[in-house]
């Protein structure tokens, strides 16, 4: 069975909010708008068992996975782009997942595939080997590496059902950093964008975490509502609910703060008014998304 990205992506409850204050990093306030443990549920809500392999050191990890290159089986990899040639980035960015696929015979480098990239790109074994590692929480992976003998995917319209459930309750709770919660404690931390760091770079890199760096848009909330337009096709009370709807409406007002957060980079002045505005747009537009979802 051939499943659509934004069909598995809605299976693990992909859509998060965490927000992280890191001080004295190159970003000391960092915005992740997808969930933790998204690889994990995809695979648990078609049957396929699940767990991460980790390694002992950057050596171990990189030769287990030429050895499972060379029997011509793929693995999924968890990453810091930091370490990423083709992202070029100056920040680290750490729980990214890419497909490695296989060795290039002439120079041991690595093919892999990566969101929103049309071609398998090229990567240094060395660059991808440190790509693997990462300490910083909550996006820790030691070689972090999943590849099953096989994939035959399964899925009904109940685990849609459950799906759309659990990641409405994944919104709705947790503490102050995680979920909608994380927008109230983003709110109070303005003053705080302003005075610490660079917060031309640090409004920079929320617009790319939002709307760039392989979310499809609208900080994954676009590839959410083809996931729900799709399942609505199974089950039409999603439509009855305006899930589809509501979660492109939320979409939209989450581009809208990755077009101020741009613009923020550009201007003279930090843009603390323009922000708030459409924070708590975002806000409102998720508190109503969730409201409907858990009526479902």
């Amino acid at each position: 069975m051939m499943l659509t990205e934004a069909m598995c992506f809605g299976l693990g409850s992909g859509l998060g909010i965490t927000y992280l204050a890191l001080p004295d990093a190159p970003v000391p306030f960092l915005v992740h708008v997808r969930s933790l443990g998204y690889e994990e549920r995809v695979f648990q809500a078609l049957d396929i068992p699940f767990a991460w392999t980790s390694y002992a050191s950057v050596d171990e990890g990189a030769q287990a996975l030429d050895d499972l290159l060379d029997q011509g089986c793929p693995a999924l990899l968890l990453t810091d782009i930091f370490h990423l040639p083709y992202f070029a980035s100056r920040t680290h960015f750490p729980g990214h997942a890419i497909v490695a696929w296989e060795r290039q015979p002439a120079d041991g480098s690595v093919l892999v595939t990566d969101t929103e990239r049309p071609a398998p790109i090229p990567v240094a074994r060395a660059a991808l080997a440190r790509a693997r590692f990462a300490d910083l929480p909550p996006f820790v992976h030691a070689g972090n590496l999943f590849a099953p003998p096989s994939i035959s995917a399964r899925f009904s319209v109940e685990r849609v059902a459950t799906a759309i459930r659990h990641n409405a309750r994944l919104l709705l709770e947790g503490g102050p950093c995680v979920g909608v919660a994380a927008l109230d404690t983003w709110l109070d931390d303005l003053g705080r964008w302003e005075r610490e760091g660079d917060w031309r770079w640090t409004t920079r890199f929320a617009y790319q975490v939002i709307e760039r760096r392989g979310t499809g848009g609208g900080g994954f909330r676009k590839m959410y509502a083809e996931f729900l337009e799709e399942a609505a096709l199974a089950d039409p009370r999603i439509a009855e609910l305006r899930l589809p709807q509501l979660m492109a409406d939320s979409a939209r007002c989450w581009t809208a703060l990755a077009m101020a957060l741009k613009a923020g980079s550009e201007s003279e002045c930090f843009p603390a008014e323009l922000l708030a505005d459409a924070l708590q747009a975002v806000q409102a537009s998720e508190r109503c998304y969730v409201e409907a979802a858990l009526a479902y």
